[in-house]
């Protein structure tokens, strides 16, 4: 059963939830924000509305009791991108 449990929480890290997308500014240029989480929140970006990612939380609240699962999927990929709204200069 142990070994069942180490063998999906190895999955869920690998496939976590948080996606990157590809936003277009107003000057035809594009970018790709990336999620993130409490551990890296200086790759937020100017602009870009996130959202909680809601399978991660849960993923780590399924996965507690291997310690290593909620951390790197809370630290890491908490939020995902969702918009991008070009910041007032």
């Amino acid at each position: 059963m142990k070994k069942i449990l180490c063998l999906l929480a190895c999955a869920c890290l690998l496939f976590g939830c948080a996606e990157n997308k590809e936003f277009t500014r107003k000057d035809g240029s594009t970018f790709i924000a990336k999620p993130y989480g409490w551990m890296n929140q200086d790759k937020e970006i100017e602009g870009v509305e996130y959202e909680l990612c809601t399978t991660n939380v849960v993923l780590s609240v399924v996965f507690s009791e291997t310690i290593a699962a909620p951390i790197l999927l809370t630290g890491l990929e908490l939020y995902e991108p969702i918009a991008y709204n070009e910041p007032k200069e």
